[in-house]
């Protein structure tokens, strides 16, 4: 479970959760199927990265924390990118498009999914990830307490705001792509909190979770399409073919994540500052 006991001190509960992090992406890394894998153990990777960002400014010694820690598994992910990166594009096509639709362009996009290296790739994860498991039994966080962890919870929150002032009046895909992560990490933030504060904190998890789907398709459909624009002299004759009704599709599923995105945004972001919002009723998903 990626959240807190409220039984137990918010230090052993944060090593508790990031063990049980690092021993699920180790697992996933044994996977025969390479994709599988691959998704997995990102995933770990940016929980363990928002889990050591929410206690980040509490002192000294959690600043040095998050730096080490955030470096390491953002190395991790990192090495996985290249495949994770073919795979998006072609969920993209598969999930909200209908690769039965476009049969040659996503024999294309899952032809570049494994490129060679996607084996050795995995086998530095799970290297960096053991070293990972022998981290965590070391940390020391004894002066961590729950105040600590709501200011982190209102940094993360106050951070979503001014990504979300940026990204939404021009929807650059720069900040869009900001603003993404940065609701990632209130989701996750929500999730770890939620068995602490259940009614102020814990009522925003599902919606958090839709905004966060919404920008994340959004972002891999227009990285689809600024792929397929810029490798037209690669497409077949039957790829070029859909090109035009792909796009044309991919427009009218953009416009529709962003009204959810907006709407999303204005119900869990009213204020600038969580101490306000907090007070706001979130109202439950459609």
């Amino acid at each position: 479970m990626y959240s807190f006991n409220s039984d137990n001190p918010p230090a052993l509960s944060l090593q508790e959760v990031s063990a049980e992090q690092v021993t699920k992406a180790l697992k996933a890394a044994r996977s025969r199927d390479y994709e599988i894998a691959t998704h997995q153990i990102r995933k770990h990777c940016k929980k363990m990265r928002a889990l050591v960002r929410l206690v980040q400014k509490t002192n000294g010694e959690a600043e040095s924390l998050y730096r080490f820690e955030n470096a390491h598994y953002r190395r991790i992910a990192d090495l996985l990118s290249g495949s994770r990166d073919a795979v998006s594009l072609h969920d993209a096509l598969r999930k909200q498009l209908g690769d039965e639709r476009f049969p040659a362009t996503a024999a294309l996009l899952k032809s570049r999914i494994d490129n060679g290296d996607t084996q050795e790739a995995l086998q530095q994860a799970r290297d960096l990830l053991r070293q990972g498991a022998q981290h965590v039994d070391t940390w020391d966080l004894t002066g961590l307490d729950r105040k600590n962890l709501m200011r982190g919870y209102a940094r993360s929150y106050r951070r979503t705001f001014k990504a979300m002032e940026k990204a939404l009046p021009d929807d650059d895909d720069g900040r869009m792509h900001t603003l993404r992560k940065r609701v990632k990490d209130q989701w996750y933030h929500t999730r770890l909190l939620q068995p602490l504060k259940p009614k102020k904190i814990g009522r925003r998890r599902a919606r958090l979770k839709t905004l966060a789907s919404a920008l994340g398709d959004w972002r891999d459909l227009r990285l689809l399409c600024a792929f397929l624009a810029s490798h037209k002299q690669v497409l077949s004759a039957e790829a070029e073919e859909e090109l035009i009704p792909l796009l044309d599709a991919a427009q009218q599923r953009l416009a529709e994540l962003r009204e959810v995105i907006g709407r999303e945004c204005e119900l869990l972001f009213r204020h600038k500052r969580w101490k306000q919002q907090r007070l706001c009723k979130v109202p439950a998903p459609d």
